[in-house]
């Protein structure tokens, strides 16, 4: 009997990838995907084997010797195996917890187990309440006429820093030299017509940021919505990626838009609330590190 997949099979595997730019090298096979980046071999979403079924407990250690064979050749040194999840109840709101005895065997492996659930976009919601800033896309250097639009670009960029947590200390940790070789990398898709980013600007600078991605066949993703602490709480996170979503539609009917987001964080709500709904959970099986 022919087995029938569905449109929307591993499609949660599939926004994680889709932001990926031509650095990345995405090759298929019968049961899984590759991910390798050569340049960035500590950059963990590029470098993974995205499997087509979770594994078997019998059969991790068969996949961590893949993973060396393929991704750790070019440099990769973290195991990372993904693996989708769907979600039965999209109104469930309870954390997703992972079949018991490949939970047992990903530890005796040394490894350990984080979901991310991804969102679809069903209708984009009513417009949230106006804000008190200026909404508006910036093109990135090079693309862009003026320096003003330059300046504002890499302004925005600052506000990477307040993504990494909620204290100065936290602000102080994130790896500047990555976060300009990811900055560079949204310059390369934008120019090539593949990425957006929205700022809100208040008192002449920006305090918040987002980046919509695709991938030219029909998939979108949200990222990096960014707010910076004083500014937060004011509806501007809503009002961005509402305008955003709703530009970004209008210039691309029918594109599906998918994001990522920490089950039951303020980003998963905030989701939710404009339209979005959890399809899949998916599970990264790490190596410490």
């Amino acid at each position: 009997m022919t087995e029938v997949a569905r449109v929307d099979d591993r499609l949660g595997l599939a926004v994680l990838r889709a932001s990926l730019s031509g650095r990345t090298l995405v090759t298929y096979a019968r049961d899984h995907v590759a991910v390798r980046t050569p340049s960035r071999p500590d950059f963990l979403d590029g470098n993974a084997l995205d499997l087509m079924a979770a594994p078997a407990p019998d059969a991790l250690a068969g996949w961590q010797q893949r993973f060396t064979e393929t991704v750790g050749r070019l440099g990769a040194d973290r195991l990372h195996l993904r693996f989708e999840q769907p979600v039965a109840d999209p109104s469930d709101t309870q954390a997703p917890s992972p079949d018991a005895d490949l939970a047992t065997a990903l530890r005796a492996h040394g490894l350990e187990l984080r979901p991310v659930t991804v969102l679809l976009l069903g209708a984009l919601g009513p417009e949230p309440s106006s804000v008190a800033a200026e909404l508006r896309p910036v093109e990135p250097p090079g693309v862009g006429p003026t320096a003003a639009v330059d300046r504002r670009w890499y302004a925005s960029t600052v506000l990477y820093r307040y993504a990494a947590g909620d204290t100065p200390e936290d602000w102080r940790a994130p790896d500047e030299d990555f976060v300009a070789w990811s900055v560079d990398v949204q310059r390369e898709l934008a120019a090539a017509g593949r990425a957006q980013v929205w700022i809100a600007m208040r008192h002449g600078a920006p305090v918040a940021r987002l980046t919509l991605i695709h991938d030219r066949q029909g998939l979108a993703v949200l990222e990096d919505v960014v707010v910076h602490p004083v500014h937060r709480r004011r509806g501007l996170a809503a009002a961005l990626t509402h305008r955003a979503l709703d530009a970004h539609l209008r210039a691309w009917p029918g594109t599906r838009v998918g994001v990522a987001a920490e089950p039951g964080s303020a980003g998963d709500r905030l989701y939710q609330r404009l339209g979005f709904a959890p399809h899949a959970t998916v599970w990264a099986a790490l190596a410490p590190g």
